[in-house]
């Protein structure tokens, strides 16, 4: 078996993964419906939408497969996303690059295999779309042009998933897509036994700054604050708008006592001396909540509940630990 290639974009590419915040998401009903079209039309028992991740391909919908992510190197997408036309292996157990894998020599079993890559707009390959069979067989016109299309069903469901968890003036995950992360990060934290804080910084008197100024400012003054935030922490933790003016910072191996240094540090360097409007300098005070997960968490919400309080808290007598 030799070893799987690396696309000439692939930093790029898995930038362009990682950014869909879809990788390890709970089953969706519009992939399965798609996976199981794939599966009933072309007559194969195995259907998969497989994302191939930096060490893994990640099944983001399968019909006729237990295991939710192989290895990359056993990957038949790992060749598909190398190129921008489909993939076929009439039978993988003649084909030199396949035929010692043990997905071929082992359970499933494949001999049969055609895949369309997952492109996006800008023209990375996330992944594909791809059929599988226990038995040789050809994949005929109407089946390419069939795959093809149920494939560009897949990337437009990707792209409007997207658009819908990212909040459109900042960028950052809106609070649906970042309290599921953050429980996935609650998870990981109480497998590994890491320490896992959130950082919540609220921008004091905003709803009074847009009856003032306008809606337009408003959207500037979030639109910094989110900037200067994500400057702040660079690639380190996980940031979200949750709020019309709260912005969260989850931060994993951080404990409460760190966590409090880190968000005064921030918090001061996200203060504003005063926001101009009409040559005018108007003030803007930022406060910040801080709560570290414990063993009474049941989950991410009593995290983010405690670091709300603390918020609340700290918008009356100065910034408070949960």
């Amino acid at each position: 078996m030799s070893a799987y290639p690396i696309p000439d974009n692939e930093t790029e590419r898995q930038a362009a993964l990682d950014d869909q915040y879809i990788l390890d998401t709970e089953p969706d009903e519009d992939f399965n419906r798609i996976t199981r079209l794939a599966s009933q039309m072309l007559g194969v028992p195995i259907a998969l939408i497989s994302l191939v991740d930096r060490q893994r391909q990640w099944f983001l919908s399968r019909v006729g497969l237990e295991p939710r992510e192989t290895p990359r190197e056993l990957a038949f997408c790992a060749h598909t996303i190398c190129s921008d036309d489909v993939m076929v292996v009439s039978d993988a157990a003649a084909d030199d690059r396949f035929k010692d894998n043990p997905l071929v020599t082992g359970d499933p079993h494949i001999r049969f295999y055609a895949g369309v890559p997952l492109q996006t707009r800008a023209g990375f390959n996330l992944g594909t779309l791809c059929v599988i069979s226990r038995e040789p067989r050809q994949l005929a016109g109407t089946e390419r042009q069939l795959l093809q299309d149920l494939a560009g069903m897949v990337t437009q469901y990707l792209e409007s998933r997207r658009n819908s968890y990212l909040c459109p003036l900042t960028g950052l995950q809106n609070r649906r897509p970042f309290h599921e992360a953050g429980q996935r990060e609650v998870q990981r934290a109480r497998q590994s036994g890491d320490a896992l804080t959130l950082l919540l910084f609220g921008l004091d008197g905003f709803a009074a700054f847009v009856a003032r100024f306008g809606a337009p400012q408003g959207d500037r003054l979030l639109q910094e604050m989110a900037a200067r935030l994500q400057i702040q922490v660079g690639e380190s933790a996980l940031l979200g708008r949750v709020t019309a003016d709260e912005f969260a910072m989850l931060r994993p191996g951080l404990d409460g006592r760190e966590a409090m240094a880190l968000a005064e540090q921030i918090r001061a360097a996200l203060a504003l001396d005063g926001w101009l409007v009409d040559g005018a300098c108007h003030p803007v005070a930022i406060s910040c909540g801080v709560a570290s997960l414990c063993g009474d968490d049941s989950g991410f919400k009593d995290l983010f509940r405690r670091a709300e309080a603390a918020l609340t808290q700290a918008r009356l007598s100065g910034m408070t630990p949960a």
